[in-house]
């Protein structure tokens, strides 16, 4: 029996009915109820106990934690190396062609701040990992090349550095003038594809030629038939240059020259396209790439120039 009421008209206690918002209302108050006790329930559940999955991911995070930070003292490490190796590299281009380093950046700049951009985990841990491996080798290739040039200069006398090329054969020279370098070249006569060993500087006949270092005249040679009037220099410890297709001779074989003496004037003689002056280094027989040897008397902006000319330019003049 449910709740009972007095009736006044029966002068007796009857059963109450209940109205249908009064079922209503008793239903949202059980049904919060048992919601209330539901989030209790998830709640301390959450804190109290751990799965074993959970518990597992949160070892592994503790470990990358761990290993992320030992990567990061790693890397400050071998910035610091790097660093380290950039200003020796400096000092010896310094002593080598008497003025500031160009320039130029060819690490890999993404190779750490490409890390810094995942997401917080393995993936990240991992490419650094790698990332500082590699820097590593390359330290060590850097710092061994660094031990072997100041390995030569120590064995080297205080003048064996203006020994070596490290100008233009002709002063204030117009970089656009540039002609083919070292490589396989479009032979302007034959019109196949010859090795071309030197380097072709354009400029009219009469223009002043000097040495790029200080040496001594191995040979002076007129009107040879491929290279012309040529001269060729001797700076000792196995350089030597080459400047062919010139128009006058101003030295004799045997005499001593120092870098930035006039040596001839450039011309069109021998089997040449055009008035030119054709430049060749050698070490030791081996020719090498002329535009190696210039960044002594060239800012950076005016170097990379140079060699972007020489690069496009696929017909040779001789």
């Amino acid at each position: 029996m449910g709740k009972l009421k007095y009736d006044r008209d029966l002068l007796d206690y009857v059963e109450a009915k209940r109205s249908a918002r009064y079922h209503l209302l008793r239903a949202l108050k059980f049904a919060g109820i048992t919601l209330a006790l539901v989030g209790v329930y998830f709640v301390v559940f959450t804190l109290v106990f751990s799965s074993d999955e959970e518990k597992r991911m949160i070892s592994e995070n503790r470990l990358i934690e761990d290993q992320y930070a030992e990567l990061e003292s790693q890397t400050r490490l071998l910035e610091e190396a790097v660093e380290e190796l950039g200003r020796k590299d400096e000092d010896i281009y310094r002593q080598l062609f008497n003025t500031d380093f160009p320039d130029f950046s060819f690490a890999d700049s993404s190779s750490v701040t490409e890390v810094s951009g995942l997401s917080y985990g393995r993936e990240m841990t991992g490419k650094m990992a790698r990332s500082i491996a590699r820097l590593d080798r390359e330290y060590d290739y850097c710092d061994r090349l660094i031990a072997q040039i100041n390995s030569m200069l120590d064995g080297a006398g205080p003048d064996s550095l203006a020994h070596i090329p490290s100008i233009l054969p002709i002063a204030d020279f117009p970089l656009g003038n540039v002609g083919a370098s070292v490589g396989r070249k479009m032979h302007p006569f034959y019109k196949e594809m010859i090795y071309h060993g030197g380097l072709d500087l354009v400029a009219p006949v009469g223009v002043e030629v000097r040495t790029t270092a200080d040496g001594t005249v191995k040979s002076v040679e007129r009107a040879m038939k491929l290279q012309g009037t040529r001269i060729v220099i001797d700076h000792g410890n196995g350089y030597e240059t080459v400047y062919a297709h010139l128009s006058d001779l101003l030295v004799r074989r045997g005499q001593a020259v120092r870098r930035g003496d006039i040596i001839g004037r450039t011309g069109n003689s021998g089997t040449s396209f055009a008035p030119h002056l054709h430049y060749e280094v050698l070490l030791d027989g081996k020719q090498l790439d002329p535009l190696n040897y210039f960044s002594g008397d060239l800012d950076s902006g005016s170097y990379g120039e140079l060699l972007v000319y020489a690069v496009n330019t696929g017909q040779s003049l001789d």
